[in-house]
């Protein structure tokens, strides 16, 4: 039995695990972990391999080289930050946006239109990884574009910049940032409606790989192993968008994946059910959809997470009996210390409800929604955003919910969004909820290119049906 091992170096943990490989299947041999080492990403790494490969934890990494096959992620000192800039919010903007997260990127700041003075300075206070531009049908618009261009020319700037727009003004592009370094690609939306995010998905890649991978301290690794590492969401983007291949019985499922850091939703689904009823507003969004949520997490953005949720947050401990003041000597007992677990039962309450608030604002966020519009012809819906009603299982993924053997931490915060202001959101009908029993899929979405099969077969094998055990969650 051949044996591979993958590892994911998380913002908090870094988590690994060896698999044995035998025919046409993966078999999940040991997992282990150990805290991310943020002053220098290669120490906690090779903890984790050292223990994996049953060495002493201190072994030089040089020491571990040709022992097994090995992939690698992460999302490591706050993962792949980039500024999106587009023209219009509803179409180019909102598209570049999703361009950034299926890459595997977490956008910090979104600009629309010409970009002012002062957006500029923000940029550069900013310092992304990378620049995203998009904007203008081939043909089309041209006017903001060449502005923007002239700006950040001009700009302290020193990341990569990825133009993915009018086809007509790439040249013009380059010429007037000859200071800069812009990466050309293929328009993200060469025409109205027709949406090419391939091409920029591709180029982010290439530069995580070529650039960005040095200033995060992984080069040894690359060189010592060969293996070139992931951005892990887009890790796990690849493992949700393989699934159906293989199991056409796991087609509309969704992905949530809470972290100390962000929250990730991510979902496979056809985004528009069409209808002569329905009149779709802005673009027709991707099957396989990535949204991320920087301000949501249960360590290092627990503190954002209870600002920005106090609505829900307030709601849910007063069902439980508790105020907002009770909750807050816990948050920032956790905000400080990253690796602490509750103990106290009321801990443990608290706890759940902030994961419960990851789970309701990062849905609100990726969901879509429609509201009722009367015409002379008669009653319509404008829909805005991604139609998950098809979707049929949801599934817990992350180390809150991998760890959760009830749905209500899913379950409530959905439920509670189906009556959201005037808007109809676009929640699963009746889902399935599971969870991601031994949190393999990170570390399983680093297989996905060299075994897709296998890797896709071991996450449906690892998941484990919580609806099953008698709950409520119609």
């Amino acid at each position: 039995m051949k044996t591979v091992i993958s590892i994911d170096i998380g913002s908090t943990w870094t988590k690994g695990a060896a698999f044995g490989l035998a025919g046409s299947g993966l078999e999940l041999l040991e997992k282990t972990s150990a805290p991310t080492t943020q002053d220098n990403l290669v120490v906690g790494f090779s903890e984790v391999l050292a223990g994996l490969l049953h060495r002493e934890r201190h072994t030089p990494l040089e020491q571990l080289k040709g022992l097994s096959e090995i992939f690698f992620s992460s999302s490591a000192k706050g993962g792949l930050r980039i500024a999106a800039i587009g023209l219009v919010p509803d179409l180019t903007l909102q598209l570049a946006r999703l361009a950034a997260m299926s890459a595997g990127g977490k956008v910090v700041k979104s600009f629309a239109f010409s970009l002012t003075a002062g957006d500029v300075k923000e940029l550069e206070r900013l310092s992304p990884d990378i620049v995203l531009i998009s904007g203008g049908t081939d043909g089309g618009n041209s006017k903001y574009i060449l502005e923007n261009a002239k700006k950040l020319e001009s700009s302290r700037l020193s990341c990569p910049i990825v133009y993915a727009g009018n086809r007509a003004v790439a040249e013009d592009v380059l010429n007037i940032m000859k200071n800069q370094e812009v990466i050309v690609t293929e328009n993200l939306m060469p025409e109205i409606g027709q949406v090419n995010i391939e091409p920029v998905r591709e180029k982010i890649r290439e530069i995580f790989l070529k650039r960005i991978v040095v200033g995060r301290g992984l080069a040894e690794i690359v060189e010592l192993f060969s293996s070139q590492p992931k951005p892990t969401p887009l890790a796990v983007f690849e493992l949700i968008s393989v699934i159906p291949e293989f199991y056409p019985e796991w087609s509309d499922l969704a992905v949530i994946d809470i972290g100390g850091a962000t929250t990730d939703f991510y979902s496979n689904t056809e985004s528009c059910l069409e209808t002569d009823t329905v009149v779709l507003k802005g673009i027709r969004e991707p099957k396989v959809k990535r949204t991320v949520e920087g301000d949501l997490g249960l360590r290092v953005s627990a503190h954002s997470l209870f600002e920005m949720g106090q609505t829900y947050i307030g709601d849910r401990l007063r069902e439980e009996g508790f105020g907002l003041k009770d909750i807050e000597k816990f948050v920032a007992a956790i905000s400080g210390r990253i690796d602490y677990l509750p103990e106290l039962e009321t801990e443990k309450i608290f706890d759940r409800i902030l994961a419960e608030a990851c789970v309701y604002y990062a849905a609100l966020r990726h969901i879509g929604g429609w509201k009722e519009v009367y015409t002379p012809q008669g009653k319509v819906y404008v829909q805005i955003g991604k139609d998950l009603r098809r979707v049929k299982a949801v599934i817990g993924s992350g180390g809150f919910l991998s760890g959760e053997k009830s749905v209500a931490v899913m379950n409530i915060p959905l439920k509670k969004l189906r009556n959201y202001g005037e808007e109809r959101k676009l929640l699963p009908d009746k889902p399935v909820f599971y969870r991601d029993r031994d949190y393999l899929f990170s570390v399983l979405g680093n297989l996905v290119e060299k075994y897709p099969k296998e890797a896709a077969s071991l996450a449906v094998a690892s998941v484990e049906n919580l609806s099953q055990k008698g709950e409520d969650h119609d």
